[in-house]
């Protein structure tokens, strides 16, 4: 294969083929692959950027239409209700994870924000980065991270409180943790964590998950719930509860910080408490753990976390557990990357389904994205590391904002080649890509 044939046949035709089923025209699934191109080409899920970069339509008539039909659901021989490509992310996210011993699943909120749109359909209202309510609509995503450093996308929904039939955000959260064991398990995956953060200690998604025979690690919330010691003791605050506990560990922890919506990592010294505690009037045995940083911190940072899990804790585990919810950072760099990378938030769409459909499509371009350094072959993903700029290191290998840059790079190669006639362009351009950026 030549190296412009990443965009042309073997990558996105391989990553598209679970779709196939979808489309009964082959002019509509080229149409979705050419959408999913664009995205990746352009790093936008603006259409007219789209239509213009992707690989194989940039030079077509009447892409960007062809591309507003498509996510508008104008075809009756295709089914791209965000629905159906939501559920179908899920299954092929497990399906990548299949076999594994233990998968960490980490879901979590990230708000779409569009703070100057006021005529998108069904608008609701999110939070700025500095705190400010502002139009947008809220998402559920969620990765699975294996022991090995595997990744896969998991899930993802965008929802609103104003559209139609919208009960509650719990509702969301039950159907998507339902969904996610469901296809995980049918994966043949074994054990499963759950680390979910602030919000999600519900006693109803609690419940939920106790009852799906699933381990998880939630940072709480609610520190007032009551709690108690015993199953028949005297209630108190968890907050109280967790003040019981004898310090089990201590260590230096590479503590998330948060400024101007980065995150940056500092070391801090930290001792942990833990005990077992009972809540839902003492009928559900779980374990508080209480991480305290020795050494006050400034800018009115918090100064430790509570976690509740039911994981069983010998002496060593409260570590471990503070370990496993520290991985809860890894989605908010996903987040971080496709909102930059893959510019969900530039959706420009007025319909919500529409809108819903465009934003699950840039998720599917991003699954491909961490799928990349598994199915190309070595020169391939070379080429990409070279083009987007990567330095070789033996312990470092090309991550997804590398990867995703060659691609872009790669499609303007891709572009430039096909806008040409054929017999004007050898094949010394793709003798020069190899001369330039391959290993000798």
């Amino acid at each position: 294969m030549t190296t412009l044939g990443v965009l042309e046949s073997s990558f996105i035709e391989t990553q598209t083929q679970p779709y196939c089923d979808l489309f009964r025209d082959a002019r509509l699934y080229r149409s979705f692959q050419a959408a999913l191109g664009g995205i990746l080409a352009s790093g936008s899920t603006r259409l007219s950027q789209m239509a213009r970069a992707a690989p194989g339509t940039g030079a077509a008539p009447h892409a960007e239409r062809r591309l507003r039909r498509l996510i508008h659901h104008e075809h009756q021989r295709a089914d791209l209700r965000p629905e159906t490509l939501e559920d179908r992310l899920t299954t092929l996210g497990a399906q990548r994870l299949a076999g594994q011993d233990e998968v960490v699943v980490v879901m979590d909120g990230s708000d779409l924000r569009k703070p100057h749109s006021q005529a998108l359909e069904h608008l609701s209202t999110v939070r700025s980065l500095d705190g400010h309510p502002v139009s947008g609509y809220p998402t559920l995503n969620a990765i699975g991270l294996t022991p090995d450093g595997h990744l896969a996308l998991l899930y993802h929904t965008l929802y609103s409180p104003q559209a139609p039939g919208f009960t509650s955000a719990n509702t969301v959260i039950i159907d998507a943790i339902k969904r996610i064991v469901q296809a995980l398990r049918a994966a043949g995956v074994g054990r499963m964590i759950f680390v979910l953060d602030r919000g999600f200690d519900d006693l109803k998604l609690i419940r939920l998950l106790v009852q799906l025979k699933v381990q998880f690690v939630i940072r709480v919330k609610h520190d007032q719930r009551t709690t108690r010691l015993t199953p028949t003791s005297i209630e108190l605050p968890l907050v109280d509860a967790a003040g019981h506990a004898s310090v089990q560990d201590q260590f230096e922890l590479k503590r998330p910080v948060v400024t101007d919506g980065k995150v940056k990592w500092r070391k801090t010294p930290a001792q942990v408490r833990s005990r077992e505690v009972f809540i839902d009037g003492g009928r559900l045995k779980l374990n508080v753990v209480k991480l305290e940083f020795s050494v006050p911190l400034k800018n009115g940072q918090e100064q430790g976390w509570l976690l509740l899990t039911n994981t069983v804790l010998s002496t060593t585990a409260p570590g471990a557990v503070v370990r496993l919810y520290l991985q809860r950072w890894s989605i908010e760099e996903v987040f971080s990357w496709t909102k930059s990378a893959l510019g969900w938030e530039q959706v420009q769409v007025l319909d919500f389904d529409a809108f819903r459909t465009l934003v699950a499509l840039a998720w599917i371009a991003a699954s491909f994205v961490f799928d990349l350094g598994e199915s190309l072959d070595s020169p391939q993903l070379q080429l990409l590391a070279h083009l987007g700029g990567y330095i070789p290191h033996k312990n470092r290998p090309p991550g997804k904002k590398i990867l995703l840059l060659g691609l872009l790079r790669l499609a303007n190669a891709y572009l430039v080649a096909h806008a040409q006639p054929k017999d004007a362009l050898p094949d010394h351009v793709d003798t020069l890509l190899h001369s330039l950026f391959a290993r000798r």
